[in-house]
């Protein structure tokens, strides 16, 4: 049935006839012989349905026309389909035709650009171009807005969730859980950082000295590893208190700061240097500290840490821009 409408439809047009659904029809070019048309239903573009349109090309019959991709030639169409629909040559005439079906976008301009058209010659072999006109289609008219009410009222409804879904929520609750047990001492660390780096450093290097002898580390036989903390409290200290880098020094790199620095007592530097001495010997050269010698150096630790803060200024009273600051506890 469709073969048999469109043999009907050319042989209408080869007659000089026109199609009765033919209602646009645009000419492309009309030169030397040649003539190309445009012709589309309905009369004018739609955003509701597709424009479906015939693309007639008539040359003399020893001419064969080659088009380029025409879906790459329209400008403002979603959709472009095309399908040669043959050539009939009649009377020393050739009649070449392509079906187009176009789908408008939501936004022009609509437009057919220059086709360049290649002529074949028959007889000679040669080729010749040609190039049709661009073409503008009206704008297509607004959709009609919606009226009425919705049919039903839309509402949410509430699925209860399966079994795999609580299960799932099982787990993750597990494992934040877990998680949070996990990270509890770490967060505990942390709080308990802060806290001391807002102390004073000789309130710091006590908070050290009793979390050491908390340890005890020296009913346990550990002497070198006591003696150890002890000198790198007293290290933490002085780094703290005076901006030094005890901690990263020897003993002698440590002590020949120390006496390029006149803010520092020499009693403070002259009890440093006795306890350094002194620790040194267990920690390396393997001498065994009794237990009171290991008091005694405790009893060295607070008094040299307390008799080098009380050198130290205190922090003034909020509000007070003519007194010294203190030390930060850093």
């Amino acid at each position: 049935m469709r073969a048999a409408t469109l043999a009907l439809t050319l042989a209408a047009s080869l007659a000089g006839l026109s199609p009765a659904w033919a209602a646009m029809r645009l000419a492309l070019l009309d030169q030397n012989g040649l003539t190309a048309t445009l012709t589309a239903e309905p009369d004018a573009l739609s955003r509701e349905s597709p424009l479906v349109a015939t693309l007639t090309i008539d040359t003399p019959a020893h001419l064969t026309p080659a088009l380029p991709a025409l879906t790459e030639r329209f400008r403002g169409f979603t959709v472009v389909e095309d399908f040669p629909a043959g050539r009939v040559e009649a009377n020393g005439r050739a009649r070449a035709t392509w079906r187009l079906r176009l789908t408008p976008g939501p936004e022009g301009p609509w437009r057919l650009m220059p086709l360049p058209l290649t002529l074949k010659d028959a007889r000679t072999g040669q080729s010749s171009q040609a190039l049709t006109r661009a073409i503008t289609f009206p704008e297509p008219p607004p959709l009609p807005e919606a009226a009425g009410s919705p049919e039903c009222a839309v509402t949410p409804v509430w699925v209860a969730p399966g079994w795999r879904t609580y299960g799932l929520w099982a787990l993750l609750a597990a494992a934040a859980a877990t998680l949070l047990l996990a990270l509890r001492p770490l967060l505990r660390r942390a709080r308990r950082a802060l806290h001391e780096r807002a102390l004073s450093p000789e309130a710091r290097a006590r908070l050290e000295l009793d979390r050491l002898l908390a340890e005890n580390l020296l009913a346990q036989g550990h002497v070198k590893r006591f003696y150890y903390g002890l000198t790198g409290i007293v290290r933490r200290y002085f780094e703290r208190a005076h901006a030094l880098r005890a901690t990263r020094q020897t003993t002698q790199e440590f002590l020949a700061t120390l006496t390029a620095r006149p803010d520092i007592p020499a009693s403070v530097k002259t009890a440093l240097a006795t306890f350094l001495d002194a620790a040194d010997r267990v920690k390396f050269a393997g001498v065994a500290a009794t237990p009171a010698e290991a008091q005694s150096a405790t009893d060295a630790t607070r008094t040299l840490i307390a008799t080098d803060a009380a050198q130290q200024p205190r922090p003034s009273p909020a509000g007070d821009p003519d007194s010294p600051p203190g030390h930060p506890g850093v």
